[in-house]
């Protein structure tokens, strides 16, 4: 018997229904369906299923994390990047990846965790860590170091260190570049930088990042968006490559990063062009 763990988008009747759906086939096949939580209580997953958008997905990644399983996203609302399958699919690529016949793949993350002037749990992430200011109308100065070496102090609205995973989320809507998940970096991102210098840091994913902050104002940290920590005037905080990817379940035929891009953001031309009048097709 395995053990799944569903996250669902409770505040969306859809996804709830889908989900009692597959729970009510999984229990019918002999496995076991738990509602899973964000946080450390997820020991003894083989598969943990999201059902709902990119943000249910992220809270679901967290879980399979800490169980050190597979994450499906099942789509449930608007287009995005991380969810992988429809409703009407789910549970045929459900029931293969309990069997080990699905395709996985794997995807950086990152971590943040205390290296001075205050203590916090550690905190994972898919799509990015977050530092940033507390006070609504006042700005947050951030030193920032690579490998030890002082590089610039940030006067911003806060700091992105974003995965290629997240190169798509907040990261982007700073004006950072978009990151094929193939290539393994970090990429660091002032948000509404007051200075002339606001541009991103592409560095390597076995590069470490402190962010210090400094000045007047205290600051807050966050992963993925979930509950943030107050990091105060002096507090230090490292953020790396988390030790193991995250394993992503993939469906038979699924859509290219590059073509999910063009189709998020509904970029110009048609892949059947073949670059005519300038235009680039990408190939599924």
């Amino acid at each position: 018997m395995s053990i799944v763990g569903l996250v669902v988008h409770a505040g969306r009747q859809a996804a709830v229904a889908v989900a009692a759906e597959l729970e009510r086939s999984l229990v019918s096949d002999g496995e076991s369906v738990v509602g899973a939580g964000d946080g450390p209580d997820a020991s003894g997953f083989d598969l943990v299923v999201s059902v709902g958008g990119d943000g249910t997905f992220l809270r679901a990644a967290h879980v399979a994390a800490e169980a050190d399983c597979p994450v499906l996203g099942v789509k449930v609302g608007r287009l995005g990047f991380l969810t992988e399958v429809e409703p009407g699919e789910a549970l045929s690529l459900i029931r293969q990846a309990l069997a080990g016949k699905a395709s996985i793949e794997e995807r950086l993350a990152t971590v943040a965790e205390s290296a001075g002037g205050v203590d916090f749990t550690h905190q994972w992430a898919l799509n990015e860590i977050m530092v940033e200011k507390r006070a609504r109308h006042r700005l947050v100065r951030l030193a920032v170091e690579v490998d030890g070496a002082y590089v610039t102090t940030f006067s911003a609205g806060g700091v992105v260190v974003a995965t290629p995973t997240g190169s798509t989320a907040y990261s982007f809507s700073a004006r950072g570049p978009i990151v094929s998940p193939d290539v393994p970096c970090l990429v660091l991102t002032p948000v509404a930088a007051h200075m002339v210098f606001d541009r991103s840091f592409v560095l390597g994913a076995e590069q470490r990042v402190v962010l210090e902050v400094v000045g007047d104002e205290p600051g807050l940290l966050s992963a993925d968006g979930r509950e943030s920590v107050e990091l105060p005037v002096g507090s230090r905080a490292l953020i790396r490559a988390a030790e193991r990817p995250s394993r992503l379940v993939r469906r038979p035929g699924a859509s290219g990063f590059l073509a999910r891009v063009r189709d998020k953001f509904e970029l110009p031309g048609e892949p059947s062009s073949g670059g005519a009048s300038g235009d680039v097709g990408i190939s599924d």
